[in-house]
């Protein structure tokens, strides 16, 4: 047998031998021959088939709550949740408990305090209790029109006119019925309708011609500043 070269181990003669079988699974190839691997797929491309059946479902859902027509819910744009609490500045502002009821000039002079002091508001609560309580009462043509006046001072001339048309018409024999069409037509000109407001003015003469002088006077100040015909 030959002699092996010193230094070099022998060769075994089970050992896999690279040169004499190239294409044996392990063989080491030369750059470039092997074939490409297959790409990783992620992301939208990994489920193609899922996106559109999301997408077809959800425009279903919002075609059938467009067609329900049902309102919108912010709550999601408030925040969410349950409403806020008041503060403790909004809670002082609340006008007391409702009015006993037993008696009708207690009640009436708490709501006419809150008139006096211009807290149309309170007043607004206190009035409405009071011709709850008290819908018979001789002081229900005035806390019909002081319910008016607390309307038309914070600019809400609709209500305003509702409460000075029920003065002038249920309770015609009120001592607050002049007043209570002079308002009315006040409020009809802060409403737009020139034409009701210059004829609900010119009524009062015609209905009340022994009227005060301060409701004459606020009469011929109204219908300058509404233009009503001569």
């Amino acid at each position: 047998a030959a002699a092996q070269p010193e230094g070099r181990p022998a060769r075994r003669s089970d050992a896999f031998d690279p040169d004499q079988e190239p294409s044996a699974p392990g063989a080491p190839r030369q750059l470039g021959s092997a074939a490409p691997s297959a790409p990783v797929v992620t992301g939208e491309a990994a489920a193609p088939a899922r996106r559109p059946a999301r997408r077809e479902q959800d425009d279903t859902a919002f075609a059938e709550g467009d067609e329900a027509g049902g309102p919108l819910d912010l709550s999601s744009a408030r925040g969410g949740g349950a409403p806020a609490a008041p503060s403790p500045r909004a809670t002082a502002s609340l006008p007391p408990p409702p009015a006993s009821g037993t008696d009708a000039r207690a009640d009436y002079d708490l709501a006419y305090a809150y008139i006096m002091q211009r807290r149309y508001e309170q007043a607004e609560t206190a009035l409405r209790q009071f011709l709850a309580a008290h819908p018979r009462d001789r002081l229900a043509p005035d806390a019909t029109y002081w319910l008016g006046e607390s309307y038309l001072q914070r600019s809400r001339p609709r209500e305003a006119a509702e409460q000075f048309l029920k003065v002038s018409t249920d309770y015609t024999r009120s001592a607050k019925a002049p007043d209570a069409l002079l308002k009315l037509g006040m409020s009809l000109s802060a409403l737009g309708a020139r034409d009701q407001a210059c004829a609900t003015l010119a009524e009062i003469e015609r209905k009340y011609p022994e009227v005060a002088p301060s409701v004459k006077q606020g009469v011929e100040r109204e219908q300058k500043r509404a233009r009503c015909p001569a």
